[in-house]
């Protein structure tokens, strides 16, 4: 039997196989890379959303602390309006007065008719009395001379304000220290309200307004306190020492 010659070739696959097996290895990094950088992008995007969570958590619970400069100034014009406003006074000694002269007046009236009642009586017993018509007729001119003093008298201005005023510094600033006696009726010697304020000679800055003698409160914004060299306890200290409650 003739032996028979086998001839097979041989193939060398293994560049083929680490080609292939490198280019899968690139596909799962760059997969996993792809994976990772959408993670850490979700991680940043909550991150920054929780800040924003937190910032706008902080403006809902703390919302006394946002005070704009428009509203400030609007605070500062109404002050300075209603002092305009209030700027109405009588003469200290006519405040005195009026409320005596009134009286004085009131009491000459009460008499003239008095004294008219009594010459009518007289009148009633002796009607044709001229002496008596004339006097009574004198005494009833007399009378409305002073019931029209009496009403100009009364005709005087209500609500007005007297205002007393003090020198001092406050920091390193002149000012008035001004109270403001309000008088719903001029005639009473005593006021119904008092208030108090202070002005600076420098019309850049503000008047602060003092409240009344049981209202302590005040406003003056901390930058104002900063840049003009001013604290609560020097203001404090004023407002004891010249307001005068």
């Amino acid at each position: 039997m003739v032996d028979e010659n086998i001839q097979y070739d041989v193939h060398n696959y293994e560049p083929v196989n680490k080609y292939i097996e490198d280019q899968a290895r690139l596909k799962r990094s760059a997969s996993t890379w792809r994976y990772a950088k959408a993670i850490t992008l979700i991680m940043a995007g909550l991150g920054i959303l929780a800040v924003l969570l937190a910032w706008a958590y902080y403006l809902y619970k703390k919302p006394h602390r946002l005070v704009s400069l428009s509203e400030i100034e609007k605070k500062v014009l109404q002050n300075e309006e209603r002092l305009i406003d209030n700027e109405r006074r009588l003469p200290s000694e006519k405040e005195v007065q009026t409320n005596t002269l009134s009286n004085q007046i009131q009491s000459n009236i009460n008499k003239k008719d008095q004294e008219i009642l009594n010459l009518k009586e007289q009148l009633k017993n002796n009607p044709a009395n001229q002496a008596l018509k004339e006097e009574t007729q004198k005494l009833e001119e007399e009378k409305k001379v002073l019931q029209d003093k009496l009403n100009a008298q009364n005709k005087i201005q209500t609500n007005v304000i007297h205002f007393k005023t003090s020198k001092s510094k406050l920091g390193n600033q002149n000012i008035s220290i001004v109270t403001r006696l309000h008088y719903d009726d001029p005639r009473n010697l005593t006021p119904n309200k008092i208030t108090c304020y202070i002005q600076f000679d420098n019309k850049d800055i503000p008047t602060i307004e003092l409240g009344r003698e049981n209202d302590t409160s005040f406003y003056f914004s901390n930058n104002n306190k900063k840049t003009y060299s001013i604290n609560d306890q020097q203001i404090i200290n004023l407002r004891e020492k010249y307001c005068l409650f």
